[in-house]
């Protein structure tokens, strides 16, 4: 299995400093950076804990703000690289949906794979290399994860079957999360598709309710995700590929560019703690049309 090999890396000291984990999901990830920063079998001690709570500040995690990463996500990167790490065991970082990285996003980050720190690891999760440009490919270690390591197996295992779960997967949610949230998951999905397909009267009328359907900060931030894995399916869609989201509306590339442009200003301002259901309404307006009312 794919964590025996890096606990053989670990221990004899040849763990690479930078890995595109093909396949890899969140939870193994940050199982991964609690080995290289703890080393330990206690995943309960305050380090662990830490890391698995997102709440540890040498366990840098990077994920798309709308449909892709940008190079001023790369750069902060850089920033906090030049700080020593907290705990004095080194720093991990951890990019999520690595081959979505835009052209300048990825020149970016050759940058930082070019010029390693000593005590700094990089880890890339992705569904597939090719989605990482060349230069990149060829300075990081490729490791193909084992199926059993991924969400989806994990999920049935648990008995976690419900209409929604490839979308959740696709959001990079991890198993705890999709299992707290099984009996509400699939009304979420049909909230989001309802207002976003709705007119903008109606839709700016509906999108009030989330305040209550979505309570806290983990559940926002994983509404901003479904919106944003149902942008992509419109682009999927428009292109005629596949999708998890089944019949969307198809729409022309310039309004595409506009769905494009709003989900990224929502994603920013989201992310930088603006009001949830005013950034809402604002997306909404860009968006939606004024008919049907």
């Amino acid at each position: 299995m794919s964590k025996d090999l890096f606990e053989n890396l670990i221990r004899t000291n040849r763990l690479n400093h930078a890995y595109f984990l093909e396949g890899g999901n969140e939870k193994f990830s940050l199982w991964l950076a609690s080995k290289i920063l703890c080393g330990g079998h206690d995943e309960e001690c305050i380090t662990c804990r830490r890391i698995f709570n997102h709440n540890h500040p040498d366990v840098i995690y990077i994920r798309p703000e709308g449909l892709d990463i940008k190079v001023d996500q790369i750069r902060e990167i850089h920033e906090k690289a030049a700080y020593k790490s907290a705990d004095g065991n080194g720093q991990v970082f951890i990019v999520q949906s690595a081959d979505r990285m835009n052209i300048q996003a990825s020149n970016a980050f050759l940058k930082f794979l070019e010029e390693p720190k000593q005590d700094v690891k990089i880890l890339l999760l992705g569904q597939s290399k090719e989605g990482l440009i060349e230069t990149i490919r060829s300075r990081v270690q490729v490791v193909k994860l084992d199926e059993s390591d991924g969400f989806m197996n994990e999920a049935v295992s648990r008995g976690l079957m419900f209409k929604g779960l490839g979308i959740f997967e696709e959001i990079h949610v991890n198993v705890d999360q999709a299992e707290q949230y099984k009996d509400v998951a699939d009304d979420w999905i049909k909230a989001i598709r309802d207002v976003l397909e709705s007119s903008k009267l109606h839709a700016i009328q509906k999108v009030q309710l989330w305040e209550k359907q979505f309570e806290n900060k983990e559940q926002r931030n994983i509404c901003l995700r479904l919106i944003q894995s149902y942008v992509k399916a419109l682009y999927a869609e428009t292109k005629g590929t596949y999708h998890l989201w089944g019949n969307v509306p198809k729409y022309t590339w310039p309004e595409l560019l506009t769905w494009g442009n709003a989900i990224d200003e929502l994603s920013r301002s989201i992310y930088s703690n603006g009001h949830f259901t005013l950034q809402m309404e604002s997306f909404l307006k860009k968006v939606c049309k004024n008919v049907g009312i």
